[in-house]
């Protein structure tokens, strides 16, 4: 009889539950895999038991996740316990860098000798270099999403993976013509949309005051996020649809004139399916003045950040008041040759980002190997 494995998922925020998901989707029919975890909605329907949802981690920067320290601790040893005692054969751990080197870290203390992999690279090339030799003594393998990560990690012996970024799979729309939707994508966690929805508020006031055109507003969210963005925009008198389906979503992606994006996975999103956007974001104000001190680079945005140049407009942390936010949202709206440049720029930046193959089927077929 073939032995059954055990594999326990650890994916604390948004875009490494849809990383998990897609890669648990490949394993599902496989018999000899019992799998448990920490996700979200996506990665739920493949687990046996799930432990935590993504909704019990909130904090984003460096002083938000200290007010949160204790928190998160009793989270850690909760799920260390819970790992060694169910004897899982593989840990895998999914972005979050932060939180999942000190789970790993922890279960590793505790004698833990089975592997554990970890998927989406710290960004070690633009702050705290060292976590790279503090991954290499924890984790078995490292699986990154642009190449010339691995040489941070290769340097201290830890072996990696370059699965690419799955926008490999979002399909580009190239026509801009006859489209009346603006997107606003306000971020994956409850405290994003609280600190920058003044913005979105502030965009759908220029909206209403526009007489000569007529866009809708789409928002594409999360299912313990949606209560929320509907009380924030049940008085908007300009069509807008707020949904979670993501058969919909793709669907009003193609509908799509502009975007505005919290910065981050969603803003690599929007620039493969090429459409201009305007990029914003937040952090604390302890957290932005530290940043300044120790972030080697000038952008937030990634393409921008590889580019060296400000191809995706971006306003963030300080730079992001209502007075620029004014005049970058009118821009966009109104500036179709801008917007254009933008996109013809993107197109020369997407090579950045992408394997030859499925990022999901070089995980699962790495995974197979290691188990």
């Amino acid at each position: 009889m073939t032995e059954i494995k055990k594999i326990f998922v650890c994916s604390t925020e948004q875009s490494g539950d849809n990383i998990s998901s897609n890669i648990l989707k490949k394993i599902k029919n496989n018999n000899n895999f019992i799998v448990d975890g920490v996700g979200g909605s996506k990665s739920a329907k493949y687990f046996r038991k799930k432990y935590l949802d993504i909704s019990e981690f909130k904090a984003m920067g460096i002083v938000e996740v200290l007010l949160s320290l204790s928190k998160y601790i009793k989270i850690i040893n909760f799920l260390s316990k819970e790992i060694i005692s169910n004897k899982y054969d593989l840990l895998i751990t999914i972005d979050s860098p932060d939180f999942n080197y000190q789970l790993a870290k922890k279960i590793r203390k505790k004698n833990f000798k089975n592997k554990i992999i970890h998927i989406v690279a710290p960004s070690v090339w633009a702050w705290r270099r060292g976590r790279a030799r503090k991954f290499a003594n924890i984790y078995d393998e490292i699986f990154t999403l642009f190449k010339f990560e691995n040489e941070f990690f290769n340097k201290f012996g830890l072996k990696t993976t370059f699965i690419g970024h799955p926008v490999y799979h979002i399909s580009s729309v190239n026509n801009q013509v006859d489209k009346k939707y603006i997107a606003f994508l306000p971020g994956s966690r409850e405290k994003e949309i609280k600190q920058l929805f003044d913005y979105y508020e502030l965009a759908y006031k220029i909206l209403s005051k526009d007489k000569t055109k007529e866009f809708h507003i789409f928002i594409p969210t999360l299912p313990h996020l949606e209560k929320l963005i509907n009380i924030k925009t049940n008085h908007w008198k300009i069509k807008t649809i707020v949904t979670t389906d993501p058969k919909k979503i793709e669907d009003y992606f193609n509908e799509v004139y502009v975007s505005v994006t919290c910065s981050g996975t969603a803003s690599i999103e929007i620039a493969k399916r090429m459409i201009p956007q305007l990029v914003i974001y937040k952090f604390n104000i302890f957290t932005s003045i530290i940043g300044k001190f120790f972030v080697k680079v000038k952008y937030a945005n990634l393409i921008n950040v590889f580019s060296n140049r400000m191809i995706i407009p971006e306003l963030t942390n300080f730079n992001l008041t209502k007075k620029k936010f004014t005049n970058e949202f009118e821009l966009l709206i109104n500036n179709e040759k801008r917007n254009h440049e933008q996109l013809f720029q993107i197109k020369e930046s997407v090579k950045y980002f992408e394997n030859n193959k499925s990022p999901y089927d070089l995980c699962v077929n790495r995974i197979m190997e290691l188990i």
